[in-house]
């Protein structure tokens, strides 16, 4: 199907009657995807129902970017001059809709997704039109991708669980030479690593000891790091992707402790984050292939185990987010998340993302992290998982 033909059908299928998209000055990135970066300067609603011929509302001074013939094969044009005519036309245009989609979120706590203005939204539900999100629809054209980006991210998952066995390898290699490295020493070494093996990414990996790691997204700088020596604790969060235009990122945190042995308190709170990301993984495979899974649901069941455990206070974040094809590891589609928002769109096939628990509290942190594929309502684990804390001199 084209992506036409795949919103008909999503509308069909959900009961709604149209997707109306509106933006100003080519806001909305899905607009533009289907109009091209054009100049378009004044207010313009792209809509899409769910049995007749897409549409656009735009002023006059628009159409003369709009009237081409890829543009008015796909759209008609529904042109207004003045503000009241403008008007005219969405209650003219929208008069027989009950049930629309238009881009926002519950209580605007996904602003990814809440493009819509207010007024714009108000207007239409004045028309006694029920207004929903589109979030699930939005991730369709703008997380899920294809079985070849999705090779290409294993390979980068594979390449980055490399590159982490060798981080830890050379803060053995200098603890051992030279009695300490340093936070900042290994980050470079990792990029390097990357770079080496044609991988790009959008900032550099996270090394954090100790308390420095109860911090999510601490970052040692060459003029601010600390050192890593005998009896730290050492935070590994690295990301990166393929460089090529269908590049997905791999995003993987690993946890080791310089010595031999790794004290049992590290073990204990690293064997929360291992179970909470093994029940959310579980929750996915038993549930998903039922019914609808939605991103808050799988972040209950991560974060009720670091709760259990007492923990919860120092779980500061949500258990994870969207990876897709973009120039962040922070993707547009559905986040693990029922902390710092309510995410309720859907757990579809072919987007991935992240499981990350994390414990940070004040003596030292912890992070868990993996990656997980969606196919055929099968969830896969692309990330790597580690069971125990690496004991980093262990020979």
């Amino acid at each position: 199907m084209n992506k036409f033909e795949i919103i008909k059908k999503y509308l069909k299928d959900n009961s709604k009657d149209a997707w109306i998209i509106v933006d100003y000055e080519n806001k909305n990135k899905t607009l533009v995807s289907f109009l091209g970066n054009k100049m378009l300067t004044r207010k313009i609603f792209l809509v899409f129902p769910k049995d007749n011929k897409p549409y656009i509302i735009c002023h006059i001074i628009d159409t003369v970017f709009l009237n081409e013939k890829e543009i008015l094969d796909n759209f008609d044009l529904r042109v207004y001059k003045t503000w009241k005519e403008m008007l005219n036309i969405e209650s003219n245009s929208f008069s027989k809709y009950k049930n629309v989609l238009m881009d926002i979120s519950e209580y605007g706590l996904l602003p990814r997704i809440s493009l819509a203005d207010y007024g714009s939204v108000e207007y239409i539900k004045s028309l006694n039109i029920n207004v929903s999100s589109s979030g699930d629809l939005l991730q369709i054209f703008s997380a899920k991708y294809d079985k070849d980006a999705y090779k290409g991210q294993v390979w980068a998952c594979n390449k980055a669980l490399q590159i982490k066995d060798e981080a830890f390898a050379k803060i053995r290699e200098l603890v051992e030479k030279d009695g300490k490295t340093d936070e900042y020493t290994i980050q470079k070494f990792i990029g390097d690593r990357f770079k080496e093996e044609g991988m790009i990414f959008d900032e550099p990996a996270i090394v954090a000891v100790n308390a420095n790691a109860s911090n999510p997204h601490y970052t040692p700088s060459k003029e601010l790091h600390s050192d890593i020596k005998r009896g730290d604790s050492v935070l590994i969060d690295m990301w990166a992707m393929p460089n090529k235009e269908n590049g997905v990122y791999a995003d993987i945190t690993w946890m080791g402790y310089v010595g031999e042995e790794v004290p049992p308190i590290y073990e204990e709170r690293f064997a929360i984050l291992r179970k909470a990301v093994d029940e959310a993984f579980n929750f996915i495979k038993e549930n998903l292939p039922k019914r609808r899974v939605e991103g808050y649901e799988i972040d209950d069941i991560a974060r009720k185990v670091v709760e259990e455990s007492g923990y919860g206070e120092y779980f500061t974040h949500r258990t994870g987010h969207n990876i897709s094809i973009d120039v962040s590891p922070h993707g547009p589609g559905m986040n693990i998340d029922n902390y710092e928002s309510h995410d309720t769109r859907s757990c579809i096939d072919g987007i991935s993302f992240s499981l990350e628990p994390g414990i940070y509290a004040p003596d030292f942190g912890m992070r868990c992290e993996t990656d997980v594929y969606i196919d055929n309502t099968t969830p896969i684990m692309v990330g790597g998982r580690q069971k125990k804390v690496i004991p980093i001199l262990k020979k």
